[in-house]
C-alpha cells in the first residue's frame, strides 16, 4: 500500500458516523412519541336522575354511544394533538337533563389558522348509557356510532357519517356531507338524500319512526333479524 492510499484510508470519517446518525435519528422518534402521547379521561355519572343526555360535538372528530343494562353513565373521552391539555370534556346536569361538551380551559390563544385547524385538537368521545334515555347529538366535523335501544333519539352532523344499530321509538337523523347506516327492527321508515342514494328494506309498521335526510350523503336501512 502506497503513502498516499494509506493517507485516505486513515482519515476517511464517513465509516464512523453511520451509526451514530442511527442513534440520534432513534432517539428523536422516541422522544417525539412519548412527547405526544394521548389525554386518556375517564369518569361516571349516576344516571338515576337523567332522562336525557345531549352531545354539543363540535370539534369532537368521533362520537360513539352503547346501551347497557346499568345506573351510570361512563365517559371516556381521549384528546389529541398540540393544544390537547389546554381542552377539556365538560359535563352538566340539569333539569333531569346532562350536557356534554368540549371546552377550551386556558387562558393562553390559539393561533387563528385555518390550515392547522385540525392539527390543534382531535378528540373523541365514548358513552357507555344505561337503556331507553333521550339521546341527541350535534357536530360540525364528528361522526357517530351508536349501539343500543332509546326512546328518543336526534343527530344532526355537517361533515361526519352517522352509524346507528338498535331501536329507537323516535329517530331523526340529518347530515349534510356524511352517509346514514341504519340497522333496526320493525317501523315506519322516512329517508330521502337530495344527491345521495337511498336503499331500504322492507319493514312491518310499528310504534317506531326513523325520519332520515341528507344532502349529499347516501342512506341505508336495513332489518335488523
Amino acid at each position: 500500500m502506497t503513502k498516499k492510499q494509506i493517507c485516505n484510508y486513515k482519515y476517511r470519517p464517513h465509516r464512523f458516523l453511520k451509526p451514530v446518525r442511527s442513534f440520534v435519528l432513534v432517539f428523536c422518534i422516541v422522544f417525539s412519541y412519548f412527547g405526544n402521547s394521548q389525554n386518556i379521561l375517564t369518569k361516571s355519572i349516576d344516571a338515576t336522575a337523567i332522562e336525557t343526555i345531549s352531545i354539543q360535538g363540535n370539534q369532537i372528530f368521533n362520537i360513539s354511544v352503547v346501551t347497557s343494562k346499568t345506573n351510570l353513565i361512563d365517559i371516556t373521552s381521549t384528546l389529541d394533538g398540540e393544544y390537547q391539555s389546554k381542552y377539556q370534556i365538560i359535563t352538566e346536569e340539569k333539569n333531569n337533563k346532562l350536557t356534554l361538551r368540549l371546552e377550551f380551559m386556558s387562558f393562553e390563544d390559539i393561533p387563528d389558522n385555518k390550515r392547522n385547524a385540525h392539527k390543534v385538537i382531535a378528540a373523541t368521545l365514548h358513552l357507555k348509557i344505561p337503556e331507553n334515555l333521550n339521546l341527541s347529538i350535534h357536530s360540525d366535523i364528528g361522526s357517530t356510532d351508536v349501539i343500543g335501544n332509546f326512546n328518543m333519539l336526534s343527530i344532526e352532523l355537517l361533515q361526519g357519517y352517522c352509524n346507528v344499530n338498535g331501536l329507537a321509538k323516535n329517530g331523526i337523523i340529518n347530515t349534510i356531507d356524511g352517509n346514514i347506516s341504519v340497522v333496526t327492527k320493525d317501523g315506519k321508515i322516512i329517508a330521502s338524500s337530495k344527491n345521495g342514494e337511498v336503499v331500504k328494506d322492507n319493514f312491518n309498521p310499528s310504534q317506531s319512526l326513523w325520519n332520515l335526510k341528507s344532502i349529499n350523503g347516501d342512506i341505508t336501512v336495513a332489518k335488523k333479524e
